[in-house]
């Protein structure tokens, strides 16, 4: 069961995120709408760091789809150039980022599995990308690279510097009320 300090910091991170979102999403398009989509997929990670952060922190089942629903809503809420596509967004790279930590049954938080929600979190931003971004117009080729270069990204910013932003709040101190200092400090015991 999650505790009020969970929900309250997870709520607090996801609106965090969502304002870097909403940054992300302009920086976007200034980008040259010629570049290949496999060149765009490799900025794509961004959008679902929250899903990453929050459920390293928590860990509890449905962090990881809170935390990037919520981050959508106020990207959304903040005027996002994607309009109501950022609340799919997050749905979808949120379902995806969750059952990756489902695959662990919310047990395990290694590395390994952090790139692995990360990957999936992908897929979701794939599967919007291809339905409502016109990504069905695109060879195989380019999906497949798009896909590809897209779950490299989420590896990296949604599963990697989450992974090392948490162990550093870790060591600071600050998270030592919450399941990843708890279990921190058993495994030293």
């Amino acid at each position: 069961m999650w505790k009020l300090r969970e929900i309250v910091v997870g709520a607090i991170l996801a609106v965090v995120f969502g304002v870097i979102y909403m940054g992300w999403d302009w920086l976007n398009s200034l980008l040259p709408t010629t570049l290949s989509p496999i060149v765009l997929g490799l900025f794509n990670g961004v959008w679902w760091m929250a899903a990453g952060l929050v459920a390293y922190i928590v860990r509890r089942p449905g962090a990881a789809f809170f935390a990037e629903v919520v981050s959508a809503f106020f990207e959304f809420a903040f005027g996002s150039p994607y309009g109501a596509g950022a609340m799919i967004s997050g749905l979808l790279q949120g379902a995806g980022a969750e059952a990756g930590f489902a695959l662990g049954r919310w047990r395990r938080y290694s590395l390994g599995m952090m790139v692995l929600s990360a990957a999936l979190g992908g897929v979701g931003n794939t599967l919007q990308w291809y339905f409502q971004y016109g990504g069905n117009q695109y060879s195989g080729g380019i999906i497949g690279g798009y896909l590809l270069t897209t779950i490299l990204s989420g590896a990296v910013f949604a599963g990697l510097l989450p992974k090392l932003i948490g162990d550093a709040l870790n060591r600071a101190g600050v998270l030592r009320n919450f399941e990843l200092g708890r279990q921190t400090r058993a495994s030293s015991n």
